[in-house]
């Protein structure tokens, strides 16, 4: 697996209070594990030619836990696979989280960190 550090200067990292969805409310039943295992897609604002979210996958790191449990809210960082897809992305905008095309969370930048090339 790559570090974090290594995905911050190859595609930037965004920081974001991520507020997961409780399973009785449709959301997953495990935790999601801190150190970057889970790529899950995000509905960044970008739509399909039918109208949809054209959804974006992120690598997710929970900070200061080693897990977020369902139903909770904590500190995430996301590494964009495509960064140049989350470029318009600004503190304060709120992203939803999907799994297999469902919401389970949503999510509030709260600092964008660029590629190193793009600072």
């Amino acid at each position: 697996m790559v570090p974090l550090e290594k995905l911050r200067i190859d595609h930037g990292v965004i920081r974001a209070d991520l507020a997961l969805d409780s399973p009785e409310s449709g959301g997953r039943r495990s935790a999601i594990p801190g150190a970057g295992m889970l790529r899950p897609m995000w509905d960044i604002g970008h739509r399909t030619s039918a109208g949809g979210p054209d959804l974006a996958i992120a690598r997710i790191w929970v900070e200061f836990a080693p897990s977020l449990e369902p139903g909770q809210q904590g500190t995430v960082r996301l590494a964009p696979l495509t960064p140049s897809r989350w470029q318009h992305l600004t503190q304060g905008d709120v992203i939803t989280m999907h799994e297999i095309a469902l919401p389970v969370g949503t999510a509030e930048i709260i600092t964008v960190l660029p590629p190193a090339d793009s600072e």
